[in-house]
């Protein structure tokens, strides 16, 4: 009977190996499918989508294409190549919205070729199909790219000086919808800000400029319009001009929300906007943000650099900042917003067709300048 037993015990420890072995086995063969899953999806998701799709070798590309860029999406590489079967080329006879006189003009049914970075063949894709003809100057760049974070935006500007935007969404070029339509431009520039926005400038009426700043929702790929600023005549046009000279300037746009917490913070002397307290050296700024927009004296000599988001005033013997000034384009608010979180001034008087209220905090000062409707233009923050 012991005997029987000793041997039945060994059959069920035998019977447990194998099961134990059989599923150790079903668990190495599941994982190495979840890990093939995985790269597959992987290998998906990476590459440019070919099914239907015309190709052509991104050497020849390189040669013949009109325009071409790299831009990047999920955190994948591309080119981008633009080129037309029919593009036609001609000097400019008279002058235009769309060319000087004299100016190589290339026009055609133009399309879009996808390749991943250092990819041989490129896949063309048919965004610009609905578009018919397209005419581009040789004197102006009319498609490029625009970093927005971790993606592109391609912009394409057709003859008539309106945009049109494009993105890339797994492995293939879709076009963006905007929710506003947008203004003809004054030339073919426009520029990301801050790797988040996309701004444009546009002059109405031959003599007023509107800067409007566009917002894109990568999941409904629409552009949005998030701030739009009219500026009249004469400033309108300093504007534009210090918008225009280089890629890093650009018009300041509502990216603050005044809050209470403004008073607490000017009491340390940490102006709001701007990660540089009172007391910080000029030199310091200039050093960390070369891309100023102009420095020198203000009506007063005091000296200043000016930043398309803030103005540093500092001194002169010791380049110390000892006020900041922000512009009301980045709070859109009302001195009468202003009172309802600050409480009354401590002091207000009547400046330059507005008001001047002042809130004291400490050894600072917040100085709340207002146009005649009572709008705030200016923001500063100064040490006593």
């Amino acid at each position: 009977m012991k005997n029987f037993i000793y041997i039945l015990s060994l059959l069920m420890l035998a019977g447990l190996a194998a099961c134990s072995q059989k599923l150790d086995t079903t668990i190495k063969i599941e994982n190495l499918d979840i890990k093939k899953d995985i790269q597959q999806a992987s290998d998906t998701k990476r590459a440019v989508m070919t099914e239907g799709k015309e190709k052509k070798e991104t050497v020849w590309l390189k040669e013949k294409s009109l325009y071409q860029f790299e831009a990047v999406a999920d955190e994948f590489e591309y080119t981008v190549f633009l080129y037309a079967d029919d593009e036609q080329s001609r000097l400019k006879e008279s002058p235009s919205n769309q060319a000087n006189k004299g100016e190589q003009l290339y026009t055609g049914h133009y399309s879009m070729y996808l390749a991943e970075k250092d990819s041989t063949v490129a896949y063309k894709q048919d965004v610009l199909e609905q578009k018919g003809e397209l005419s581009f100057s040789s004197s102006s760049v009319q498609a490029y790219p625009l970093k927005l974070g971790k993606n592109t935006v391609i912009a394409v500007i057709d003859s008539e000086k309106h945009p049109n935007f494009f993105f890339i969404h797994e492995g293939e070029v879709k076009e963006i919808k905007q929710n506003e339509s947008m203004l003809p431009m004054v030339d073919t520039k426009m520029k990301a800000v801050n790797q988040k926005y996309i701004q444009t400038a546009h002059l109405v009426d031959g003599e007023d400029w509107i800067f409007t700043t566009w917002g894109f929702d990568k999941e409904s790929m629409i552009l949005f319009k998030h701030d739009e600023t009219h500026v009249e005549d004469q400033e309108g046009e300093k504007w534009y001009k210090l918008w225009s000279e280089k890629s890093e300037n650009f018009f300041p746009f509502l990216n603050i929300e005044l809050t209470s917490e403004v008073l607490e913070k000017a009491k340390q002397g940490i102006p709001l906007g701007s990660p540089y307290p009172i007391g910080t050296s000029i030199s310091n700024i200039k050093k960390s943000d070369p891309h100023y927009l102009d420095e020198g004296l203000d009506i007063d000599g005091v000296p200043y650099v000016l930043y398309p988001e803030i103005t540093y005033y500092f001194e002169k013997d010791t380049g110390i900042v000892n006020a900041v000034a922000i512009p009301g384009e980045r709070l859109k608010t009302t001195l009468t917003n202003v009172k309802k979180l600050f409480g009354t001034p401590d002091q207000e008087m009547n400046k330059n067709e507005g008001k001047l209220a002042v809130y004291l905090a400490h050894n600072y000062s917040i100085e709340i300048l207002t146009d005649k409707a009572g709008n705030v233009e200016w923001m500063y923050l100064r040490k006593k």
